[in-house]
């Protein structure tokens, strides 16, 4: 089985620490991190933890972000995909204004199955009060009902009742997961790189479908075609890579994107062939939530409508119009039928969810879901698209709901 956990949390609440500690690998891999002491990209690492019921080990993909504010374009990048959720507290600090901007997103993107660690417990003097102060932070979020466990990276304290909670988040996340195979390979693309003698490296976490050695795949937007000669998965050799698996793949035939040239680069997806045109307008959901992210006043004032914006969509961000139906702001805790107006063009899919930020970088705005990828600004405005809007909205990711809604 397999499935990805992914971490979030505030700066120094010891993500990386755990991470090393469950899997005896350090996920900080750049010598700048090792030297400041502080995650600045994306790593990962692997896990395998037994099932529950005696059936095969989950193989856990296993993805570390930052938390520092600097760096949020990276984490957003790194948590789209994720079974499970590693949210990371640290007991000596408890809520921050990465906690609750981490929080944010996570609840955009609809990643909400979490486990919450409570670390650095072997230095907290009263660790049940601080749980009791965590809870009350988490109070109307979606993670209000998350399990709080005590963990030591340390000493080691805590991580075999942490190791059995997420074995038990896994089981229920395999156990209700689709066996269909959908035939809409997808891989987000956040590493690319050219090894002496193999050409294009590409990873990213994949989902959708299976992908195997020979299979042709294209990447968007750029439209280029590429052939899969090697697959790995935690540096194993496999023949076909499955869905909810971290995954390399050798495509020598793919550029690897420079200034001028377009190719690979994180951002771009890797799709089966014919898995519809790019898009520059797509009409969407949008939602905002009613807490505020300390240190970000436009967290919890009007979001005024039409505004340049940054979408963060899979792993890649891009600069956009929001368009309102009939709004000129959004308040925390609304919600609204938008269109995004891209600056270039993107490829997106019904039911993708993403992040919006304002276009400085500086603060998280809302977030929210596509339901027309392929929208037409004149007929935004016309009471079919609402209707057409308004049954999707119901059910996403739902074939039967697409189809008659578009009919």
């Amino acid at each position: 089985m397999n499935v990805i956990l992914g971490t979030a949390g505030h700066i120094d609440h010891g993500k990386s620490s755990l991470v090393k500690a469950l899997t005896g690998v350090d996920p900080d891999r750049l010598p700048e991190e090792k030297a400041r002491g502080v995650t600045i990209e994306l790593g990962f690492a692997h896990l395998t933890i037994p099932h529950p019921k005696g059936h095969a080990d989950f193989q856990v993909g296993v993805i570390d972000v930052p938390g520092h504010a600097d760096f949020i374009n990276n984490m957003v990048a790194g948590v789209g995909a994720l079974d499970v959720v590693l949210f990371v507290v640290a007991a000596d600090d408890c809520w921050m204004p990465q906690s609750e901007e981490h929080l944010h997103v996570l609840s955009y993107l609809g990643v909400t199955n979490a486990v919450i660690a409570l670390t650095k417990s072997d230095i907290c003097e009263d660790i049940e009060f601080t749980t009791e102060i965590l809870r009350e932070e988490l109070e109307g979020s979606p993670l209000e009902d998350a399990p709080i466990i005590p963990v030591s990276s340390h000493t080691g304290d805590g991580l075999d009742e942490l190791r059995k909670e997420l074995a038990s988040r896994f089981y229920n996340v395999t156990s209700t997961r689709s066996t269909a195979d959908n035939g809409r390979v997808r891989l987000s693309v956040d590493r690319c790189f050219s090894p002496q003698g193999v050409g294009t490296v590409v990873t990213g976490t994949l989902a959708g479908s299976s992908v195997s050695i020979g299979n042709s795949l294209e990447l968007q937007p750029e439209g280029i075609t590429c052939h899969v000669r090697q697959i790995q998965n935690h540096n194993s050799q496999l023949e076909t890579g499955l869905p909810s698996m971290r995954t390399a793949l050798n495509v020598p035939d793919l550029p690897i994107a420079e200034r001028g040239k377009p190719g690979v680069h994180r951002g771009t997806t890797l799709v089966a062939p014919d898995s519809g045109p790019t898009t520059q307008t797509v009409d969407v959901h949008i939602q905002r939530i009613n807490r505020q992210i300390p240190g970000q006043s436009q967290s919890l004032g009007p979001l005024k409508l039409p505004r340049k914006i940054i979408v963060h969509m899979g792993t890649a961000h891009l600069s956009a119009r929001l368009i309102s139906l009939d709004q000129t702001e959004l308040m925390p805790g609304d919600s609204a039928f938008c269109e995004l107006r891209f600056d270039s063009p993107a490829h997106c899919f019904v039911g993708d969810r993403f992040v919006i930020r304002d276009a400085s970088k500086l603060s998280t705005l809302g977030g929210g879901i596509v339901l027309d990828p392929l929208a037409n600004r004149r007929r935004f405005h016309h009471d079919s698209q609402l209707t057409l809007l308004e049954k999707r909205l119901e059910a996403p990711v739902q074939l039967d709901v697409i189809l008659s809604s578009a009919l």
